[in-house]
C-alpha cells in the first residue's frame, strides 16, 4: 500500500474554483453565495447547539452532591459516568432534531447540473495525477482509518495492477471539500469482505493496517475489475 498526495502549490483546486466561479452567471452566484453563507451558518448552529447540550449535562452532573461514605460515593461517580454517556448521546440526537430544519435548507440552493461541470474541470489537473481514468465507481465512504475520507464520496478505479480510491474528482468540489490524497493498493494487499452496516450491506477494503468502509457497490467493482482482472 502507498499514499500519494498532489504538492504543486502553484496550481491548487482553489485558484481553478476562483477562475471558474467567475463563469457563473450572477444569479448563480448569488445562489452560490447563499449555498455557502447558510452552510457556514449551520455549522456554527450544529456546533453551539452540541456544545449548549454538553455544557448543560456537565452543570447537571456537577450540581449531584457526593455521598460521604467511601463506597456510596464510589457507586456515585460510576453512575455519573454511565449517566454522562447516556446524557452524550442525547445531545447528539438533540442536536440532530434540532438544526435538521438548517441542513435541508442548505440543501435547496444549488447549481444548476450544467453548471456543476464548471466545478469538475477544476479538478482535471488532480485527476490527471492520480491518473483516474474508466472504468470507475463513485461510493460512500462511511467510515476509514483515514478520518478525512470518512463520510466522504470516493472514486474506485484501477491503474495497471493498482487500486486506488480518492475523492470525488469526477464530480468536483461542490460544497468546500479538499484534495484528500490517493491511496493505491496492490492485489496481495487487500482483503474483500461483505460486512452488515446496520439498515445495508457494505464493502470492507481491508490491509495490515489500513480499513475503508464502502458502498456495497464498491464490492462488485473491485471483484470484477480488480481483483478477478488479469494483467497483460
Amino acid at each position: 500500500m502507498r499514499y500519494f498526495r498532489y504538492k504543486n502549490i502553484d496550481k491548487n483546486v482553489n485558484n481553478a474554483l476562483k477562475e471558474q466561479y467567475k463563469t457563473l452567471t450572477e444569479d448563480e452566484k448569488r445562489t452560490f453565495r447563499k449555498e455557502k453563507r447558510w452552510r457556514r451558518f449551520s455549522t456554527l448552529v450544529t456546533l453551539t447547539v452540541f456544545i449548549s447540550c454538553i455544557t448543560g449535562g456537565i452543570f447537571l452532573l456537577k450540581s449531584i452532591p457526593l455521598p460521604n461514605f467511601w463506597l456510596l460515593e464510589a457507586l456515585a461517580i460510576v453512575a455519573k459516568v454511565i449517566v454522562g454517556f447516556i446524557l452524550l448521546i442525547a445531545s447528539g440526537v438533540l442536536t440532530a432534531v434540532l438544526v435538521t430544519p438548517l441542513w435541508k435548507k442548505v440543501e435547496t440552493f444549488d447549481i444548476p447540473i450544467m453548471k456543476k461541470e464548471i466545478f469538475s474541470k477544476a479538478c482535471k489537473h488532480l485527476r490527471d495525477y492520480y491518473q483516474l481514468q474508466e472504468p470507475y465507481i463513485i461510493t460512500k465512504c462511511f467510515e476509514a482509518t483515514d478520518k478525512n475520507f470518512q463520510n466522504h464520496d470516493v472514486c474506485i478505479f484501477v491503474v495497471e495492477d493498482e487500486l486506488r480510491i480518492t475523492t470525488d474528482l469526477i464530480r468536483g468540489f461542490l460544497h468546500g471539500e479538499k484534495d484528500l490524497g490517493c491511496y493505491a493498493f496492490k492485489k496481495e494487499e487487500i482483503t474483500l469482505l461483505k460486512r452488515n452496516g446496520g439498515n445495508h450491506l457494505v464493502a470492507e477494503l481491508r490491509t495490515d493496517n489500513t480499513v475503508f468502509l464502502l458502498g456495497y457497490r464498491a464490492k462488485g467493482f473491485i471483484d470484477n475489475f480488480f481483483i478477478s482482472k488479469t494483467v497483460r
